[in-house]
């Protein structure tokens, strides 16, 4: 259980880029923390009836910079004005909502959307759209322990997303999501032999379509090492997680949830592999933050009460 616990906290940085629409191919990971402001003033100017899809893309930008009471609310905003609409645009929100709910660890809440997006899709014989309701459910699998379900659902969404042969219609994120979704649920099963060979298929992707030094490539470069130490590969893995961490330290930073879950985990590898002063670097690090960013919340909610 530990590890699957482990797993799911490296999965969810790739969350941002699953929904797509919060970014574009060429930022990295929480810019769009940025336009929020944009976006709320469009959600309040626009007649309300047409403005669901202003909602869903605030919810994801929200859910993005890991303001997950601000996306709940906005992701409650825009399937009520959605539910009446498009099956496939509806079915898209509720899988958006579900991923939000997997990070946060509301595992019972995320499965019950994630069903309905997937059945909605059936339905309406949304190919790509099944495709990506069985690469979150893989990722809710793993949340849950689940491994054997998990793998499935990941053999099932690599299939459909990044087939050997054709095209799926999946953009570049999707196909790395999924890639890496299966990578990590092998690992989970105590397979991490196999997972290498689809981190190899996601970085070429990557490679092909980021810069050298971008989220992406840092993100993937990270999970190899992950799959490197699990099978006992130390010399690689110290390398490749020493580098992707590094690129996504630059692209997140130290207040970024998903960022802090990396270094976690990067601390553990090196303590298991007795780098101790890189690992007493870490864990400085890591205390010194989570103590500013105490202060920070602490600060703010004495200035919301009333005097």
């Amino acid at each position: 259980m530990k590890r699957a616990r482990v797993l799911l906290g490296v999965t969810v940085i790739g969350l941002a880029a699953i929904c797509g629409a919060a970014r574009s191919q060429d930022t990295s990971a929480g810019p769009g923390a940025n336009e929020i402001p944009v976006h709320e003033q469009v959600v309040q100017q626009a007649p309300e009836r047409n403005n669901g899809a202003a909602w869903w893309k605030l919810a994801m930008l929200d859910q993005d910079a890991a303001r997950f009471g601000d996306a709940e609310r906005a992701y409650q905003k825009a399937l009520e004005l959605m539910k009446s609409g498009d099956p496939i645009a509806l079915a898209n929100v509720m899988d958006c909502m579900g991923t939000m709910y997997v990070q946060m660890g509301r595992y019972a809440e995320a499965e019950e959307l994630e069903r309905r997006a997937l059945s909605m899709r059936q339905e309406q014989k949304d190919s790509l759209g099944v495709g990506l309701s069985w690469m979150h459910l893989a990722m809710l699998s793993l949340g849950k322990h689940e491994k054997a379900d998990g793998e499935t659902y990941a053999e099932l969404a690599v299939e459909r997303l990044v087939p050997e042969k054709g095209e799926s219609g999946a953009t570049v994120e999707q196909k790395m999501t999924a890639l890496t979704y299966l990578a990590l649920a092998r690992c989970a099963a105590d397979e991490c032999g196999d997972a290498m060979a689809p981190l190899k298929r996601a970085m070429t992707i990557a490679e092909a379509s980021y810069t050298e030094n971008s989220f992406p490539v840092a993100y993937i470069q990270f999970l190899e090492g992950y799959a490197d130490w699990k099978h006992g590969n130390h010399r690689a893995a110290a390398k490749l997680m020493k580098s992707g961490t590094e690129q996504m330290e630059a692209q997140l930073g130290w207040n970024h949830p998903t960022f802090v879950t990396v270094m976690q985990r990067y601390e553990a590898f090196l303590v298991v592999t007795h780098r101790d002063a890189e690992a007493a670097e870490v864990r400085e690090k890591l205390a010194r933050f989570a103590g500013e960013k105490a202060v920070a919340q602490t600060s703010h909610a004495s200035a919301s009460l009333p005097q």
